[in-house]
């Protein structure tokens, strides 16, 4: 069952990917610049576990005594600690290595975009092999397969954002910096926070578990259409985000 929810994510992200790599105009990036992304991608999620471990042991360190906080706290804690950090903090470093090694190439902010979505293409591969091992829960992260490619995407966004203004002299560099790591990480905790590590669902209390659904439900359905509506609005910013050159005016 891993191996097809492997695959699966293979074949509905591929296309995806496909897709928006053909809509940079004038030409597409090249096949390096296509396949290395995904390949740190795949290498990010390894190294978010020891991003875990090390923000676990400093957060224990620090005196955190998880019993000791409202509930509340406890899950958006263990939400950054296990996902929202750890997770989107190997892929920003993954996207800054791929635009390392392609920066004599790259031409435009939106082949700033393709690099994030291909790390978060390379991530998702690997996440669904470990995770997507029963049926159900395969079905459940195919509704949201594209979070982590997402997430990326606008991480690099704004990374490329950032280098167009500091060439231009337009807008504040520093603000862009700063959003691209904030929103993926705001993001992702928030629906971590609000599912798998909500901890209303494993109460004993009939009620609490009935609330902590309903926050489960909200946060899936609210992802989902934010999913639908960056999708859609990178498609419709493609020309424009490639006309968006590293050149100096």
């Amino acid at each position: 069952m891993a191996i097809l929810s492997m695959a699966v994510s293979i074949v509905v992200l591929g296309i995806l990917y496909r897709r928006m790599i053909g809509r940079e105009v004038p030409e597409p990036i090249t096949i390096q610049q296509a396949l290395v992304p995904v390949g740190l991608g795949i290498l990010s999620l390894a190294i978010s576990f020891l991003f875990t471990l090390a923000s676990a042991a400093l957060l224990l360190k620090l005196g955190y005594v998880r019993d000791a906080q409202p509930l509340w706290i406890q899950s958006i804690i263990s939400a950054l600690i296990a996902a929202g950090l750890s997770e989107e903090l190997s892929k920003f470093l993954m996207i800054l290595i791929g635009i390392t090694i392609f920066r004599s190439k790259i031409k435009n902010v939106y082949e700033y975009v393709l690099a994030g979505a291909a790390v978060g293409f390379g991530f998702t591969i690997f996440e669904e092999y470990l995770y997507g091992s029963e049926l159900a829960n395969m079905l459940f992260r195919l509704v949201l397969i594209t979070l982590h490619m997402l997430f990326s995407m606008i991480m690099a966004y704004f990374l490329g954002r950032a280098k167009y203004q500091k060439l231009r002299g337009e807008g504040s560099a520093a603000g862009s910096y700063v959003l691209a790591f904030l929103i993926p990480i705001a993001l992702h905790t928030i629906y971590d926070a609000c599912t798998g590590l909500n901890p209303l669902l494993s109460s004993d209390d009939d009620g609490a578990v009935m609330i902590g659904f309903a926050i489960a439900a909200l946060g899936t359905v609210v992802m989902f259409v934010l999913q639908i509506i960056l999708l859609i609005r990178f498609k419709k910013r493609a020309e424009k985000l490639s006309m968006m050159l590293f050149t100096e005016p």
